[in-house]
This record gives C-alpha cells, structure tokens and sequence, in this order.
C-alpha cells in the first residue's frame, strides 16, 4: 500500500504506544512500519451518522427561529443537542463544501475547487477523509447520496465500502410521471428514497458504523415531493415568488419527514443514544435575497450554515454563539468518538467539543469561503442568476468581506451585527477593515489554478449538471 497523508498522525514515541494501548484500536495503513501513519479511535466505539441537508438555509429551521412549523423533526431533535448559531460553510457549491465537511480543509487545502471544469474537479485521492478513518478502524462505512454533484465524479467516496448514487434513470418521454411530480432521470432521488435504502443497510449493519446521509430536496423546485405527501400540505398560493419558497419549504418539510425516520428507527433500536449525530448544511440557497434566486455566491443566507451535533455523555440543548467553520466537524467528530485531541494534525478545523461540553470562551477566529465556478444557475424555466466573478470571503462574526478577484472595486464590507441581511456595503468607508481582512486572505493560499482554456467536463457530466439547473 502506498503512504497516505495523515492528518491525525501522532508522533512515534513510548507515550503514543502506552495511549494506543489504553485508547483502543490502533491501525496501520502502510507496509512500511517506518512511515507508518496511525489513527486511534476510542474504546467505546460510538457509531456516527453525518447528515448532510443540502441547498437548506438555516433560517428556514424552527430551530433557528422560523416560523413556519416545516421542521418538527430537526427542531426536537435540536432541543437534546447542541446548535451552533453562526456557523459558517466554506463553498456555496455542493462538492467543494462536502469536501471540507469531509476533510476539515478549506478548499484551497484539501484541493477540491469547482463544480465544472478539468482542474481542481475532484478531491484528491491522498486526502484523507473521516470515513477512511472511520473504516480503517473497523467500522462499517456507508453513504447514500442524493444527488450527482455529491458523488464519485468528484472524490467524494472515499473510504465507504458502501456508496449508493444508484438513481433510477429515467427516460426523457418519462420525465413527467403521471402524478405531475418530475424526475429528472440520473441525477437526483428524493428522500424518502434514499431513506428507504439507508434504513435498510442499517437493518443489516453491526456497530459501530459510519453513515453519511446526503439530502437534496430543497436544491430543486421542479422535483416535488410525491402526491401522497404534497396532498397533506397546504397548496402554495400567491404570486410567482412566493409560490417558489412555499415549494421550497414543503421540501425541507418533505426532507424533515424522512430524516425522522432514521431518528425513529434508532431510537426504535436502542442506537439513538450510543451514537454521535451531526446534521449540517452544504450552503443555503438565495430565494431572491440579493437579487439572487440559486447558490453561489457568498451572502449569509447562503453560507451561514445549520449545526446540529448530539453526542452521548454530552449535555443537551446547548446554543453556541461563536463563529465557527464546517471545517470544524472532522476533528469534532473524531474526538466524540474517542479519539485523542493530541493526535490532531495539519487541519484548518479545530475540534468543537469544548464548546459542546459547557466551554463559554469566544476562540475570536475568522472563517473563510469561496465561490470560484463562473457560471449560470437555473433556478426555474424563466429565473436564471448569472455570475462572472470569482468570490473569496473572509469573516470575523462582526464584519464580513467579500473580495471581488476580477473587479476589486465592486469588493463588499458588511458589519453583521447592524447589517444582517448585507444591504449596506461599507467597503468604500472603512478602509482599515479591508485592509485587515485582505492581510488575512493573503496569508492564506487561496488563489485556484487556471481552467484551460476550452476545457470542460465529459459530455455526459455537463448533461447531468444541466439536468440540475447549474448550467444553461
């Protein structure tokens, strides 16, 4: 086998054999014992299930102060937990943000960058991911995805020795099926399918197991939920607008159903309290907020991400108000596991479980995101969101920057606290700001790798993003 870079590699000493000993499994993943990166993981081998809600605005949460009632299911399942209020997503695209949820890298780390394109298109094969971990120490690994722009194509599989994309194909006569519901063929399921086959892996699974439930309702108003669902819910009513997000809601409300069901069905089994559950979202979506309907940019409603972790011995309904990065959940979720906070190495993300147990101390950091894929988002036949610019942000909690790459003097400066909806840019009247959040962007190496010119992605994959409303 050929050396793996290790982000959880302890040093080679006498302590670190009396620790392995006493922490539990110790596994070695080069035939090289010189160069032989480990991982430990802890002796009570809790199992973990990662749900991950995609295109799901926080805001549209009862948890997080909604009020629409959509989400039942997440908001009691929040009242035992811990929610992070201000956490911050790194992408506004589905497989960039995956992978730093994956990795605990920022994308200019772990090398994932785009959506479309030849280069920097997938995750590369010697980063290391949680569930690689979690499977080289025993565990039994599974992921059932939602949707293309969350599966192999771009790396995101890695050390799962079960990866379901298994979409039903559809014939293109039969995109519209006699309920009026439209499934656009290979690209996307809806929850409860996906539900359907996670549950029965589950039935078959011994512990401990890692799950990675990927959910993608929300991304898509012409996907509709089934008629047996859509027939218990209110019709959406109004102009056209207002029609889009009633949609939008049911299906997160739709999606909210389902993932009930996974809680039940641990909950059924005696699991629910042996487990470590985080449920986050990849990015929000616009719903005319700025004038953008889609994704892929960088305002709040579409990188502030939802946070739910619950743990067992962790103490319930805790709400943390820190700025705090989706890079945070890999070492957050190794260590509930068990393993030591000692071994951490070379990620961007810092584990979180200080805050979940009781720590009240701001760690004062800043949060990085960027959007670098320049392209046309459908949101509906006649609503398209047209982006020609690469974005980079940088936040502290209290301010915000967005750095323009291609035109630097359209750049924006927020102050979130009295500007939380980003109307009033300050970027012009606060030049000491700027010039603090550029010294931390620069001491970052954020720039991506030019796309060739005339490059792009196999026929095959541009059909199945156009399918799904990212390309025109």
């Amino acid at each position: 086998m050929r050396r793996r870079w290790n982000p959880l590699r302890p040093a080679v000493s006498q302590a670190w054999r009396v620790s392995s000993l006493l922490l539990g499994v110790l596994v070695c993943i080069s035939c090289n014992p010189s160069d032989c990166p480990t991982i430990v993981i802890g002796k009570d081998h809790f199992s973990v299930v990662l749900i991950t809600l995609d295109t799901t605005r926080a805001d549209h949460l009862g948890c997080y102060g909604y009020s629409k009632p959509i989400t039942p299911h997440l908001d009691r399942f929040a009242e035992k937990a811990t929610l992070f209020t201000n956490a911050i997503c790194t992408a506004s695209v589905t497989p960039v943000s995956h992978a730093s949820i994956l990795t605990g890298l920022y994308p200019y780390t772990h090398g994932l960058r785009v959506l479309h394109g030849v280069v920097e298109n997938r995750l590369p094969d010697d980063v290391l991911t949680q569930a690689e971990i979690f499977r080289d120490n025993g565990y039994a690994t599974a992921a059932f995805i939602s949707a293309f722009p969350a599966g192999k194509y771009f790396g995101l599989h890695q050390g799962f020795d079960t990866f379901n994309e298994d979409f039903v194909d559809t014939p293109r006569e039969r995109l519209v099926a006699p309920d009026g519901t439209v499934d656009t063929g290979s690209n996307q399921r809806r929850a409860g399918e996906t539900t359907d086959l996670a549950l029965d892996w589950l039935a078959d699974a011994n512990a401990p197991f890692f799950l990675w439930l990927h959910y993608f309702d929300p991304h898509d108003p012409g996907l509709l939920p089934p008629k047996q669902f859509l027939d218990r819910v209110a019709p959406p009513v109004g102009t056209k607008h207002e029609k889009l997000r009633a949609i939008y809601d049911m299906e997160i409300q739709y999606m909210d159903h389902h993932i009930g069901r996974v809680f039940d069905y641990l909950e059924e089994r005696g699991q629910l309290d042996q487990t470590i559950v985080v449920i986050v979202s990849d990015h929000g979506e616009g719903l005319g907020d700025h004038n953008w309907w889609t994704h892929g940019i960088l305002y709040q409603e579409q990188i502030h991400a939802l946070l739910i972790v619950r743990a067992p011995g962790t103490p319930p309904g805790r709400r943390v108000p820190y700025l705090i990065s989706t890079v945070d959940l890999m070492p957050t979720i190794i260590e509930l596991a068990g393993s030591d906070p000692a071994q951490l190495r070379q990620l961007d993300g810092v584990s979180l479980v200080p805050m979940i147990e009781g720590d009240t101390t701001d760690p004062q950091r800043t949060a990085y995101a960027d959007s670098v894929n320049m392209l046309t988002y459908r949101f509906s036949n006649d609503i398209t969101d047209k982006k020609n610019e690469m974005l980079f942000c940088v936040t502290n909690g209290e301010w915000k920057y967005i750095h323009h790459l291609l035109r630097e003097e359209e750049s924006e400066l927020y102050h979130l606290v009295q500007d939380p909806r980003e109307l009033h840019n300050l970027y012009g009247a606060r030049p000491d700001q700027v010039q603090r959040f550029l010294k931390d962007l620069k001491g970052r190496n954020f720039m991506p790798k030019p796309q060739p010119a005339g490059s792009h992605m196999p026929s095959e994959e541009v059909e199945r993003l156009r399918s799904l409303g990212y390309i025109e």
